[in-house]
């Protein structure tokens, strides 16, 4: 009796230690999924005013949900039907980009307007939570209505990372978008994740990813399922697109626009352009002056009027490293 007894204690003993581990991990994943989703705010301390550019400060509502979201237009010098949209990535804001006021001012000396603003919960718009996409194409959308309110008739993307793959999402649901540039895009969030966590929270691959993916779900109703531009681009109705990635991305390593790219790849209108030693949307800061060549002559060449109508084969980007 005296070993069974200790017996039974020694699983009790064990069992519960399991569960105080179960549990301690479970709060870990809870408190680093919160904190995922509700990155701290980078201030802006950047305008269009340090690179001469006129602009108004604007506010949209997102599709949808119809949160006011804060961004800025700055209109072109003379009349024009087309604009181009700006959408930052995770943990940043409309201008803590490298490349986003460079790019901003180089489309206004191009002839373009420019939109730019904030996703949800990040610089100056409201929300409560950050979903990597699911809910920041409302906000792409919404700015996509409001250019549109605006007369605007000729609409282009340029998305970086997080906000990359948003327009990705965002063009495949709305056709009214005309062109898309995807700087450094994950392909698929789910999958992104389930590999890449760790780069994320500093956590053990095991037990954490899939404990934090599952919080995810449970207590905030975030389904990375949903944000998935690969898929997109199966069903994508053929328009324009260009994507970057740089060889020495770790965040979001380039294979992710090589998958992308290889779903469209027998388009003519669909390119990609892999820049040697460029980091997480990095290609800027090693090829400036090509940057915005590239970015400049796309949209210029599939943004014109002709263009809805008629998609042409394009030999403006090709592959290459």
């Amino acid at each position: 009796m005296k070993i069974n007894k200790k017996l039974k204690i020694a699983i009790i003993s064990v069992i519960s230690l399991i569960f105080i581990i179960w549990l301690g991990t479970m709060v870990v994943s809870y408190y680093v999924g919160y904190n995922l989703t509700h990155p701290k705010r980078k201030a802006i301390t950047k305008t269009p005013d340090s690179y001469n550019l006129a602009y108004h400060d604007i506010t949209f509502p997102s599709r949808i949900d119809h949160l006011k979201i804060k961004g800025w237009l700055i209109p072109a010098d003379s009349a024009t039907h087309k604009i181009v949209i700006e959408a930052h990535g995770y943990r940043d804001n409309r201008s803590d980009i490298k490349a986003t006021l460079p790019v901003a001012a180089a489309l206004h000396r191009a002839g373009f307007s420019v939109l730019m603003f904030d996703f949800r919960d990040e610089g100056n718009s409201p929300g409560k939570i950050v979903s990597v996409g699911e809910y920041e194409t409302r906000d792409l959308l919404g700015a996509v209505d409001f250019a549109k309110s605006l007369k605007y008739k000729h609409i282009g993307v340029i998305g970086y990372s997080m906000g990359a793959s948003t327009a990705i999402l965002a063009a495949g649901k709305d056709t009214v978008i005309s062109a898309v540039i995807a700087d450094s895009p994950f392909a698929n969030l789910h999958r992104y994740l389930a590999k890449h966590m760790p780069h994320w929270t500093n956590l053990p691959d095991f037990p954490f990813t899939q404990e934090i993916l599952w919080e995810l779900n449970a207590f905030y109703g975030l389904n990375p399922d949903n944000v998935a531009p690969d898929h997109t681009l199966l069903h994508w109705i053929p328009r324009p697109i260009l994507l970057i990635a740089g060889t020495a991305d770790r965040t979001i390593p380039m294979r992710n626009s090589k998958l992308l790219y290889s779903e469209i790849k027998s388009e003519p209108n669909a390119h990609i352009w892999i820049v040697k030693g460029a980091k997480h949307v990095g290609a800027f800061n090693i090829r400036p002056h090509k940057y915005l060549h590239k970015i400049i002559s796309f949209f210029t060449k599939y943004l014109e009027t002709h263009h809805q109508n008629k998609i042409v084969e394009s030999h403006l980007v090709s592959p290459s490293t």
